[in-house]
């Protein structure tokens, strides 16, 4: 009897100096992040600040000092963690997924029509849509210029800013047939799934696809991980359309799907039961931004609830989660696979969120 009790305080001595280790890496790891993300943003004003000239330098930084969530930097930082790395040694690689990001949204702004981004006027509402131009294509050369750098070898800067240039030409190809659904009377799920991926997903795949190569991957192996999370550009977008709606996305106006005449996720759910509707929605949607209205926009919302259509987005995105924790190239990366199954969790929370107030 007294043995027993012997062992057990010993295991109980001895699980205290433990539990005290992990909570120190835990805080280690922490305040390393916090730190490395500080460092980005530095990274990514300096690389554009040195690297323009009067008058594009100050329209791109005040572009960037716009802020944002920083979400591709901050899975570029956390992979590196995920595969046993300190986040700090993928700063510029961090720095330059934040870049390309932006340059594609000073574009979409443009393409889209919208006038608002992370609550001040879009940049080609602030300085024309010449300029917006200029702005999207000089961040578009900045990523490159931001892995000069790294202290990675030649050869695997150069396999980094080959998977820079691939993922931006996917996405690309996804914005452009994002834009061609409507014209083409594309309004199915698959169809849908494909620009969404296509537009999306490279900007999730990249930061892990970097982080893996920077750390020793061989290429096959690494793009094939960035490929096992494209899906989290579908679960994103498919979010971001019920939010269009639904929520609040910064851009000082519900219903611009609409207005732009945007195939979103909740017109795809929404055929999908109610295929009578698809002459009246087509119109609505082909209608040029100013002649959608905001009654016609609340009565739309309401339809989509009525039909089940915005139950069917949220079910989408629940599928799409369990998707990719299922990912059978992350089933021998646990911390990529608890990294991927994070930022989904996290990427959904709103839309729970949604589904509980209701």
């Amino acid at each position: 009897m007294v043995g027993t009790q012997s062992a057990s305080l010993r295991l109980v001595s001895e699980s205290v100096p433990r539990s005290a280790m992990l909570k120190g890496q835990a805080q280690h790891a922490k305040h390393a992040l916090k730190q490395a993300m500080a460092d980005v943003q530095r990274h990514a004003l300096q690389t554009a600040s040195s690297s323009l000239t009067e008058p594009l330098r100050s329209m791109v930084l005040q572009h960037l000092e716009t802020g944002g969530k920083f979400v591709r930097a901050t899975i570029a930082l956390r992979a590196a963690q995920a595969l046993g790395h300190e986040p700090g040694t993928l700063v510029p690689i961090a720095a330059a997924c934040e870049l390309l990001h932006n340059a594609t949204l000073v574009h979409d702004d443009l393409q889209d029509g919208d006038t608002v981004r992370r609550g001040q006027p879009s940049v080609w509402v602030r300085h024309g849509e010449a300029q917006a131009i200029n702005v999207g294509d000089a961040m578009l050369m900045l990523p490159t210029l931001a892995l000069e750098q790294t202290d990675l070898v030649p050869s695997v800067r150069w396999y980094v800013a080959s998977a820079f240039a691939r993922r931006a030409a996917e996405t690309a190809g996804g914005q452009s047939l994002e834009l061609e659904l409507l014209g083409r009377h594309w309004l199915d799920r698959h169809s849908y799934l494909r620009a969404a991926i296509g537009k999306s997903g490279p900007f999730f795949a990249l930061p892990v696809e970097a982080a893996s190569l920077a750390v020793g991957y061989e290429p096959v192996r690494a793009r094939a991980i960035g490929d096992a999370i494209l899906s989290l550009g579908a679960l994103f977008q498919v979010r971001d359309d019920i939010l269009d709606l639904f929520g609040d996305k910064g851009r000082g106006q519900v219903g611009n799907d609409l207005r732009e005449g945007k195939v979103s996720a909740l017109t795809v759910t929404h055929l999908e039961r109610c295929p009578g509707d698809r002459e009246a929605l087509v119109e609505l949607l082909e209608r040029p931004r100013d002649r959608t209205t905001d009654e016609e926009v609340a009565m739309w919302s309401q339809r989509f609830v009525d039909s089940g259509a915005l139950a069917d987005a949220c079910a989408w995105v629940r599928e799409l989660v369990a998707e990719l924790h299922q990912a059978r190239a992350l089933a021998v990366e646990p911390g990529l696979r608890a990294l991927v199954t994070a930022t989904a969790a996290k990427i959904a929370e709103p839309i729970n969120a949604l589904e509980f107030g209701r």
